[in-house]
């Protein structure tokens, strides 16, 4: 009820300005139903069938408010302030303005922003670039040949600030800093004080380059996980050993307009599992052990292609991860591969409305020395229909 209350005193109060400010609400609708097949290859475990309706298949659900007001001699001022939501339900997520709630200068000199927003390798925000790197986006769950299946995304970050350069040579730049995740579901993470060592931090420096058909992508990020922290039952913080991520992701897309290729790598280093999604990157291999949060190594692999059809687009992927277990994890070795494949179609009623199917494969493979590998198979179906406004 706080929310929605506070919901609408914030459209109350940009309604009363929009008259003397570029001020614009905006947003999209995202329903579809999907079945899953999970075979978790765990003797006396039954498979998992699914049949939902479900929001954000191909789109996280949204609404947002965006503004810029021109300063003159080339400087403008904006906002943008985005809250995602399940639109099978109504539901808002933990915190308003979960997506982005960012304030901005743009002038000659580029663009800087500041707030809570996404990072530059992942594909949920104004900042976002992974998804060039492949015709599914980082969209589809976590079954599809998607870029967030086989790469690590940095997801979102409070106390951000992010800077773009303008354009020189067909090139633009971008870095980024956050200053610490002090929060987590909407409520104040214990301990984490901002741009110290009790908080994760941020750092991502990476380009663009586009010219004509081809568009490149290059960047390097880390997170600093912080090294101070309390443990469970402990009376006070104490000083933790940590080894901080590191990523290098490359790739881009060619439209050679009888299709439009996509590839994309990365070479990732003490990264979560849970960071790649996936089966085992979402669901536990050993009840004793947490495999989505257990550190990993490795590189990642896509490719895929988008192909004019019938007034749409056919879609098809592949995608290959290689991985183990990063130099930080003493007390666990293994391998890790998976294969995963897609095939889609997409199809535009209009410029904000269009109908989509998608089918998956993915096979994930964990080996651990001295025990039996664990071989989780999964498929899925989904379509489902999008309208932006």
């Amino acid at each position: 009820m706080k929310k929605t209350m506070a919901a609408v005193a914030v459209l109350g109060a940009f309604a009363g300005s929009a008259i003397a400010a570029d001020v614009t609400l905006y947003g999209v609708l995202d329903i579809g139903l999907a079945y899953n097949h999970v075979d978790l290859d765990q003797s006396g475990v039954k498979n998992k069938n699914t049949f939902s309706m479900n929001s954000g298949q191909q789109s996280g659900s949204r609404w947002g408010l965006k503004g810029v007001e021109d300063l003159g001699n080339g400087l403008k001022v904006g906002f943008i302030l985005e809250d995602g939501f399940k639109a099978d339900t109504g539901a808002q997520g933990d915190q308003m303005f979960d997506r982005e709630s960012s304030l901005f200068i743009e002038g000659g000199f580029g663009k800087i922003a500041f707030g809570r927003m996404g990072a530059i390798n992942q594909g949920s925000s104004s900042w976002a670039l992974a998804n060039h790197l492949s015709a599914f986006t980082t969209s589809f769950g976590p079954f599809a040949a998607q870029a967030g299946n086989f790469i690590s995304t940095a997801g979102k970050w409070d106390n951000m600030i992010s800077y773009r350069t303008p354009t020189f040579a067909c090139f633009t730049v971008y870095t980024q800093y956050s200053m610490g995740k002090t929060t987590s579901g909407g409520k104040a993470i214990a301990g984490a004080v901002e741009n110290e060592s009790s908080a994760d931090r941020y750092y991502a420096i990476g380009a663009t380059y586009a010219n004509g058909p081809f568009l490149g992508y290059l960047a390097v990020d880390s997170t600093n996980y912080k090294s101070w922290y309390k443990d469970a039952g402990a009376a006070a913080a104490s000083a933790h050993k940590t080894d901080d991520s590191l990523t290098v992701t490359l790739g881009g897309n060619y439209d050679f307009d009888v299709a439009k290729v996509y590839f994309g790598a990365q070479y990732f280093d003490e990264v979560t599992l849970s960071s790649i999604g996936g089966i085992v990157g979402t669901i536990k291999y050993d009840e004793s052990t947490e495999s989505t949060s257990l550190k990993v190594k490795g590189y990642g692999l896509g490719l895929s292609t988008s192909v004019p059809l019938a007034g749409g687009s056919a879609l098809l992927g592949v995608a290959y991860v290689d991985a183990k277990e990063a130099d930080s994890v003493s007390v666990t070795d293994f391998d890790f591969r998976r294969w995963s494949v897609s095939a889609g179609y997409d199809y535009a009623f209009s410029k904000r409305t269009n109908a989509y199917a998608v089918a998956s494969y993915m096979n994930d493979k964990l080996k651990e020395k001295g025990e039996a590998s664990w071989n989780p198979t999964a498929c899925s179906f989904q379509v489902g229909l999008r309208h932006k406004f």
